[in-house]
């Protein structure tokens, strides 16, 4: 395996843990257009500085882009949950939070109503 083709799989490997389109990977990185695209098919080479770029957007460090995970493929690394909401921007955590004590409340009301009808 290539230098390259272990940063292209890396590279699509953390994106995707995170949750991140090519197109915010972008935004996030300051990028224009597909680079991140172009990136993970070969057809461009990022230069150390833009590795390092990606890497902060993806909150891992730059080394971590180019290692190999030879041999049998290990489990990729999952987030905790806790982990992924803390990274969210604070408007998606208050509107998760607003969906959750809606459906909270209408399971308490349903609850309520349904032990009310009983008796």
């Amino acid at each position: 395996m290539t230098l390259q083709q272990i940063f292209i799989a890396n590279l699509k490997k953390f994106r995707k843990l995170r949750g991140i389109s090519q197109m915010k990977l972008d935004e996030l990185c300051d990028m224009g257009g597909n680079y991140i695209g172009q990136l993970e098919m070969g057809r461009r080479l990022p230069s150390l500085g833009t590795m390092e770029k990606i890497a902060a957007a993806l909150e891992i460090p730059c080394y971590e882009l180019l290692m190999y995970e030879g041999g049998e493929k290990k489990e990729e690394k999952k987030l905790k949950t806790v982990d992924y909401l803390q990274k969210l921007p604070g408007n998606v955590k208050k509107e998760i939070i607003s969906h959750l004590l809606t459906a909270i409340n209408k399971d308490i009301k349903e609850s309520f109503d349904s032990k009310k009808y009983k008796k």
